[in-house]
């Protein structure tokens, strides 16, 4: 487990309409949890995206997952998340 020492939560009604980083929901402005790292300024869904991108901030960043699992397999309409990689 990766814990991130570099990243600093900011105040989020600074931040325009986004994306989380890493469920891929639209966040609304104002809304949601807005985090500084490294060089970047990330936008998350909710603290639980927050938690999941601390624990592993590589796997969001390269940009090759989309949503909990890359769209591996069909999701569950009662869930947001299906699974856990």
């Amino acid at each position: 487990m990766t814990f991130v020492n570099d990243l600093v939560v900011l105040d989020p009604r600074a931040g325009g309409a986004a994306s989380c980083i890493v469920c891929g929901n639209d966040i609304a402005p104002g809304e949601g949890v807005t985090a500084r790292y490294e060089d970047r300024t990330l936008r998350f869904k909710c603290p639980g995206c927050l938690a999941r991108f601390e624990a592993d901030p590589e796997r969001f960043l390269t940009g090759a997952e989309a949503g909990c699992c890359g769209n591996g397999h069909d999701h569950s309409p009662d869930s947001e998340w299906a699974c856990d990689r």
